[in-house]
């Protein structure tokens, strides 16, 4: 199964008015947890992310092989 882990960096949240966010793709048998969600952003960010901002969502009708073929990194949650 395919989830999107979405993310507000550190640095953007220092700007009160910044919005931004980052997504990774992430592959996982069950709905992941966000300590491993957490545990994944720490080693793709290098810590850069701020934990209470962690959304996952999962993408039902995708297939990692799929969501690859289209050029995104999904990165593995397991």
């Amino acid at each position: 199964m395919v989830y999107v882990v979405k993310y507000r960096p550190k640095n953007e949240a220092k700007e009160p008015e910044s919005k931004v966010a980052r997504t990774v793709f992430a592959e996982c048998d069950g709905k992941p947890s966000r300590e491993k969600a957490a545990k994944l952003l720490n080693e793709v960010t290098g810590g850069d992310f701020l934990e209470d901002t962690i959304q996952i969502q999962e993408l039902r009708s995708f297939d990692p092989a799929e969501v690859r073929r289209h050029g995104a990194n999904v990165f593995s949650l397991k």
